[in-house]
Parts: C-alpha cells; structure tokens; sequence
C-alpha cells in the first residue's frame, strides 16, 4: 500500500447517514479513486452504537461496501506510535487548550506505524479537527516524514465533493 487513507470519527459523522448527499458524494469519491478509508480501532469505536433502535450504523454500511476499513490494533511497543500519540497530544493541548486526556491521537500513531514500516509512502489524514490535523502534520515532520503526510480537511473535503470542486 503506497497511500493511506486514514478518517477520523468527525469526517464520518460531518457525513451523515448514507441516504445523506454528503456521503453518498464521500463514497462516489472513494469509489471513483480506489480508496480505502482506514479508521483506527478507538474511531470505528466511538462511531459504533449498541443501540437496537439504530438499524444502520454509516461505518458499517461503509465497510460492508468495501470503501472503508479498521485498521489492525497500533503497535504501542513501537518508539514511533508512543512518540506520536504523546506529541500529538501535547500539541492539542496546547494549541486549543483541550485536557491532554480528552485528545485523540490515534491517526497520527497510525500514520507513523505505517511510514515507518514502509507499509504506506503517502499518507492523508482525514479530519474535521484543524488542531488534530495540523499537530499530525507537525509532529509527523518532526519524525522526518513531513513530505509524506498531508491534513484533508474534512469540512472542506466534503464541502468540496458537494458543490463539485474536487
């Protein structure tokens, strides 16, 4: 895998339910450009309901169509994730003043773990949080990998799909 394409639980939810023009443009997207959205265990996690009035859960519909997938469990014992997953966070914190606690970082774990295998040469990071991608960004350089990983704005990647701009 050369690119990869990683969401956050905000592009899934700013997407809606699938009847939803939002995602139905999302997955015309994926489809037309052979993406595979990969979202880290804890997303698929927060986006999966145990509630028997929901009968269809976007993500799941997402991955049984095949344009979306949960990524393997991170590799904690990996230098790379935990330097990741601490440097994301304190980049959070301190850029939107967010308990370090309440920050996700797992993208940016995932991103790591991928480059640094060799498993992906270019990754993008889908997501509606700006600090979130912008630390990715910035912590991800720090590891030298600042020319292979890029922040997609989830508000804006949608809105652009809607209205026709990509």
């Amino acid at each position: 895998m050369s690119r990869l394409h990683i969401a956050d639980t905000g592009l899934f939810v700013a997407m809606g339910q699938p009847s939803n023009s939002r995602y139905k443009a999302v997955r015309r997207f994926a489809r037309r450009n052979d993406v595979t959205f990969v979202l880290p265990e804890r997303v698929y996690e927060e986006l999966t309901v145990d509630d028997p009035d929901v009968e269809e859960v976007p993500i799941d519909t997402a991955i049984d169509e095949g344009w979306a997938t949960v990524a393997a469990p991170l590799e904690f014992s990996e230098p790379v994730v935990s330097r990741m997953m601490d440097g994301v966070q304190r980049y959070i914190a301190n850029a939107d003043d967010r308990p370090a606690d309440e920050v996700e970082r797992a993208d940016a774990a995932l991103a790591a773990q991928h480059l640094s295998a060799g498993s992906a040469a270019e990754v993008y990071i889908y997501t509606t949080d700006i600090a979130a991608g912008e630390g990715a960004e910035t912590v991800l350089a720090s590891e030298g990998y600042g020319d292979s990983v890029t922040y997609v704005n989830g508000f804006r990647f949608i809105e652009d799909l809607v209205t026709g701009d990509s």
